[in-house]
């Protein structure tokens, strides 16, 4: 018998597409999945649209988040998933649309060797590109956690496919972040060393001109990028997944990345990012050194408030 596939969507007010994420989904060559659809509190008619799939075809299940989980898609993501009785795990989101052999594709592959999850390229439609786009990095040379922590390669939800024995036992989605999510989680899943397999073909659309937390440039989104960033270091820290060169290259990416942080908590006077910011440096370095980097950032910002 040809095992289970869930694929699980977190959607938010995406009523307006979500039904062509869904056409994308019953067109897929591999035809044996349950589709897990978690509205995040929409207030649109999402209800509606969700109504008319889940009449027409019984592999769609529509929930909603429990009010006692944490807003937000990632647990939608982790409920989800909680739910789900598939052998292979696959998350989507609302507004992405799958090429019709994607499951198959992956699906064989997982099948047929060891590997944790395989994942795919995908290409951005938001912008009206003729043909899409290609823009997720996939690479496996060198080290693969120290390049994802870079950005040198991207995985992005709709990339991968996962063997469910795999996920099981493990944190998943880090429900108190709404931002950079994917980042972090794939980043705590490749310290572990998982056995992945890369497919350099594109499997999927998504969109990047939806209104959304992608395109948020708030003072919010700032926030959560350092709240982000804080969370995986303290997996690391503990952890320990560098040596020798690579501890360098990884501080030092990680430094310049804290350091574009610093104007904003400083100038904004977000006492919670501050304290986060700090703690993330002493994870990097020792107290000396951050008292100093401090001082300095705050002399050229005053030095530049004078020029202006």
């Amino acid at each position: 018998m040809q095992p289970l596939v869930s694929i699980i969507i977190p959607t938010y007010n995406r009523a307006h597409l979500i039904g062509e994420t869904l056409d994308s989904i019953i067109a897929q060559t591999y035809q044996n999945w349950e589709c897990i659809i978690v509205d995040d509190g929409s207030r649109d008619n999402t209800d509606e649209v969700m109504a008319e799939y889940v009449a027409k075809d019984s592999r769609f299940k529509y929930h909603h988040r429990p009010k006692n989980r944490f807003p937000g898609g990632n647990a939608a993501r982790n409920y989800g998933f909680e739910i789900s009785k598939g052998e292979y795990i696959h998350w989507f989101d609302s507004d992405d649309l799958m090429l019709p052999e994607k499951i198959e594709i992956q699906l064989n592959i997982l099948e047929s060797n060891d590997s944790d999850f395989v994942v795919c390229e995908g290409s951005d439609i938001g912008s009206g590109n003729n043909p899409p786009e290609k823009r997720w990095t996939l690479q496996n040379e060198g080290n693969i956690l120290l390049n994802h922590i870079k950005g040198r390669v991207i995985f992005g939800t709709n990339g991968p496919l996962f063997k469910r024995d795999f996920l099981e036992n493990k944190k998943l989605f880090n429900e108190s972040i709404k931002i950079r999510q994917e980042w972090e989680f794939f980043s705590r899943l490749l310290i572990g060393k998982p056995k992945i397999d890369f497919i350099n073909k594109t499997l999927y659309h998504y969109r990047t001109n939806t209104n959304g937390i992608r395109k948020n440039t708030s003072n919010v989104k700032k926030s959560q990028i350092i709240k982000s960033e804080y969370e995986l270091l303290k997996v690391i820290k503990k952890e320990k997944p560098f040596k020798g060169n690579d501890i360098y290259t990884y501080k030092k990416s990680i430094y310049n990345r804290l350091k574009k942080h610093l104007p904003y908590a400083i100038q904004k006077g977000n006492k919670k990012d501050l304290i986060l910011l700090s703690k993330s440096l002493v994870f990097l370095f020792s107290r000396k050194f951050i008292v100093q980097a401090i001082k300095n950032k705050l002399k050229s910002l005053r030095g530049h408030n004078i020029k202006s």
